[in-house]
């Protein structure tokens, strides 16, 4: 049976990771979500460069091989597109309308940036890299071709985990994904993560460009006021995976499985409630939980009556962030992270044939599924009706 990634956009293509399908702690890479501005570039490794300039002492372009060359660094990560769930927001909120799955967890290899910006010398007064690619295009509200770009504060670009990155889980990395190479940036929203990077300026200034003051904006609250801020951090979030949004299930033992992520810090705990958000119990947290990385997550619910269930998770971060009831409508189209209902239903009689089993069996077991996963062919499903995307 052929797995699909939806597409939520056409043209650029937007697709969803396939999340009911997750086996794994690992997203595949055929089934990582792709998220693009405009049109996809076609760079070879051998015709790249990298051009570093601005406030440094030793402007200088780089060469793949001149890249490669340097010492490699590789981390864990899970990458999320700030619009992720805008499709649940009401009123509409204007954007690409992204369901579930704008979101998948990776390895991912390349060269730390400050290895490269270092080489460059940046000046005392720098302040901020500011990071473009290749891709070009326009938009509704800016007519005139502009190149996909973001600014990076210093002391991010220059953590040894911000990485110019050229392979993904151990595979060079595709086009879609930003081949030959791209920024990831761990912890922070997947737009910062720069895709076909061939431009570094360091600045002594903060980059104002179109895609961090027209949009990628969100307000806050600030001394009785309002300000506009840019999106970096993820905030904590979490997602039932299985069972599948109103699925009929039998009275008994029933697992509910699901991920949670929290930007840069580890994921302290998920809570589950059956009735709506009324009650919680304590979910149990399985294999891997590390900073940058999304966690997996399951509850056992045990359940006897026949009738409809409101299943909602709340995930909370090592630094004890937890997720907002409800959506703030400061943040527009963005930072998508409030709790919402998944209906199931409890029909029949008898036993469920889910059990809480041994977790270390389990595991297993969810390796052996993610195997037979990442082999299977991938179908790219349309769905009936397509948006812009407006630049967001």
């Amino acid at each position: 049976m052929a797995i699909h990634r939806p597409i939520v956009t056409h043209d650029p293509e937007n697709s969803e990771t396939p999340l009911g399908e997750m086996r794994s702690w690992v997203t595949p890479n055929v089934f990582f979500f792709v998220r693009n501005h405009f049109d996809e570039p076609d760079v070879a490794a051998s015709a790249w460069r990298l051009q570093v300039h601005g406030q440094v002492r030793a402007p200088r372009v780089w060469m793949w091989e001149e890249l490669v060359a340097l010492p490699e660094r590789t981390v864990f990560a899970t990458m999320e597109c700030a619009g992720n769930g805008r499709s649940f927001l009401h009123p509409i909120e204007p954007g690409v309308q992204w369901g579930a799955g704008a979101v998948g967890h990776a390895e991912w290899t390349g060269v730390p940036l400050a290895s490269v910006l270092e080489r460059s010398r940046p000046l005392s007064d720098a302040l901020e890299i500011l990071c473009e690619g290749a891709d070009s295009g326009s938009e509704p509200d800016h007519p005139q071709p502009m190149r996909f770009a973001r600014g990076l504060p210093l002391a991010k670009a220059m953590h040894p985990d911000t990485l110019l990155a050229f392979r993904m889980n151990g595979e060079p990395l595709t086009r879609s994904h930003g081949a030959p190479v791209r920024l990831i940036v761990p912890g922070w929203y997947g737009v910062c993560s720069v895709k076909w990077i061939t431009r570094l300026e360091v600045l002594d200034e903060t980059f104002q460009g179109y895609f961090q003051s027209n949009k990628y904006t969100i307000r806050r609250r600030d001394n009785g006021g309002q300000r506009t801020v840019r999106l970096m951090r993820m905030p904590v979030k979490s997602q039932i995976l299985r069972p599948g949004p109103n699925t009929d299930l039998e009275p008994g033992v029933n697992r509910i499985s699901g991920i949670a992520w929290a930007g840069e810090e580890a994921v302290a705990g998920v809570e589950v409630s059956v009735d709506g958000g009324g009650t919680w119990q304590r979910a149990a947290l399985v294999g891997p939980q590390a900073p940058y990385s999304w966690a997996l997550w399951e509850y056992l619910w045990e359940v006897s009556r026949p009738g409809e269930y409101a299943l909602v998770c709340r995930a909370t971060s090592a630094a004890g962030e937890t997720q907002p009831t409800e959506h703030d409508p400061l943040r527009g189209g963005y930072m998508i992270n409030f709790l919402r209902p998944h209906p199931v239903r409890i029909v029949g009689a008898g036993k469920a044939a889910e059990s809480w089993g041994d977790a270390t069996a389990h595991l297993n077991v969810m390796a052996h599924q993610a195997e037979e996963f990442a082999h299977k062919r991938l179908d790219l499903e349309m769905d009936s009706e397509f948006t812009d995307g407006g630049g967001i």
